[in-house]
């Protein structure tokens, strides 16, 4: 008779000893484990500790067509404090899919859940809930094993498929106009800009004093105006070293923008500093000059403080 391998199963907290410090940050790099299960393709635009209000969202998370995902994942059994977090958090962040993981969850709260899901439309919520552990075969390493516990129905799910697919051939139309006008309107500032393709995404490329480096007009969440340079010059190590470069003028760029955000997610190979405009634009045509405006004068300030420095680095 051959020898068959023993599964243990072992506490999560072996591995990730603090939920938010450990898990969260690896489940933001490893989506695609809770993507297979649940038939979902996650892009890489991916947040952690999001604002919504006095409260902090685990994880943002965005599909590859289009769906915006609140993940709130916690140690133990599911509680009602979590619960009331994650209805909050759909709300605050516009959720289409909202995934509830804990190691275990009581009745009450499944019974919650399929509630949900039996009373929402088109307009509303998908609810997941997913159980999560750790186990070991023999001597192996710990690999994590998924439980859905709760989903929507499939007629539910074709549903809100129907209405995602119109919404985003609406926000790609309404991306696409607005890049027509300002293509227009950037060419005043760099000759030739209106030789550009109007894109159908949410950001559009212009070039750079040093090759690797992406000046970038773009829409952070969809909806604020932004001004970006992305480090993308090699491999992630040199990217790395490029940002620590940069950060060595932290002092003199806050000083220009205050607002300034730093991104550098060690485990990404890009990097990125980018001007946020603190208010959203709504893609009508009474707030579209203000925008196209606060989009070039940034990036001409952007550019006027940040070449010298890239042609130095």
């Amino acid at each position: 008779m051959g020898n068959i391998s023993k599964i243990t199963r072992i506490s999560i907290r072996e591995e990730f000893p603090h939920e938010a410090h450990n898990f969260t940050p690896w489940l933001k790099e490893n989506l695609d484990h809770i993507g297979q299960e649940l038939g979902l393709s996650f892009t890489t635009e991916v947040e952690t500790e999001v604002d919504v209000g006095r409260y902090s969202c685990d994880v943002l998370a965005h599909t590859t067509d289009g769906r915006r995902v609140v993940i709130e994942n916690q140690f133990g059994h599911a509680d009602h404090d979590h619960f009331g977090k994650i209805l909050t958090y759909a709300a605050g962040l516009e959720a289409d899919v909202l995934i509830w993981i804990a190691e275990d969850f009581y009745e009450p709260h499944i019974t919650a859940l399929d509630w949900l899901n039996r009373n929402t439309s088109e307009d509303t919520l998908s609810f997941f809930a997913i159980k999560v552990g750790l186990i070991k075969i023999d001597d192996s390493k710990p690999a994590l094993e998924v439980n859905i516990i709760k989903q929507p129905d499939e007629w539910a799910r074709q549903a809100k498929t129907s209405r995602l697919s119109r919404e985003r051939s609406e926000k790609s139309r309404k991306y696409n106009e607005f890049w027509q006008h300002f293509i227009i309107y950037y060419d005043k500032v760099k000759t030739g800009f209106k030789n550009r393709t109007p894109p159908h995404d949410s950001w559009i490329n212009t070039t750079s004093v040093k090759p690797g480096f992406s000046l970038t007009f773009t829409f952070n969440r969809g909806k604020f105006p932004t001004v970006s340079l992305i480090i993308e010059h090699g491999t992630k190590d040199e990217n790395q070293t490029y940002y620590e470069k940069l950060k060595r003028h932290q002092s003199e760029l806050e000083f220009q923008f205050p607002n300034i955000v730093w991104y550098n997610n060690p485990e990404n190979k890009s990097k990125s500093i980018s001007i946020i405009r603190d208010k959203e634009y709504d893609f009508t045509d009474n707030n579209r000059e203000d925008v196209m405006e606060w989009l070039s004068k940034t990036m001409q300030k952007f550019e006027k403080v940040f070449n010298p420095i890239l042609q130095n680095i």
